[in-house]
């Protein structure tokens, strides 16, 4: 079955290691992705390769793995029953802070009979990653 994919890019004033660090830890990732109720992990930057047990909408459990974590890209799967997701974060350094690009792959049946309602979602996450992170200030975190 061939990936639904959808992406959007937003310019976020904070440095892409702020952005990063804030994307890599696992225990926040409710924070700034609306499907999600909870992520049960440990505080801290998430572990490549470990899968972290997840809510979606307080309804269905899965899992969330990091498969790539580095300076200007971070890639998730995120599996539940009908679901199958890889997202993808590129940071890209720009004047005042970074260039956030969210893209997702969809491969889940839930997914791909649903795939226009989840047209908006890479731009959602976007904003409630901005969200998060202008609750930290501009540079620090």
């Amino acid at each position: 079955m061939r990936p639904v994919a959808h992406s959007a890019s937003r310019s976020m004033p904070h440095p892409p290691e702020v952005v990063r660090r804030v994307l890599v830890e696992a225990s926040t990732v409710a924070d700034w992705n609306p499907a999600l109720s909870s992520v049960t992990a440990p505080p801290g930057p998430a572990v490549v390769g470990r899968a972290y047990p997840i809510r979606i909408r307080d309804l269905v459990g899965g899992r969330i793995t990091y498969l790539e974590v580095g300076p200007t890209l971070v890639v998730h799967r995120l599996v539940a029953p009908g679901v199958d997701e890889q997202g993808e974060w590129r940071l890209e350094e720009a004047r005042g802070g970074t260039v956030v690009t969210h893209r997702l792959e969809h491969r889940g049946i839930v997914l791909r009979v649903m795939h226009r309602a989840f047209e908006p979602v890479p731009a959602w996450r976007l904003e409630r990653l901005a969200g998060v992170l202008s609750t930290m200030g501009r540079t620090s975190g």
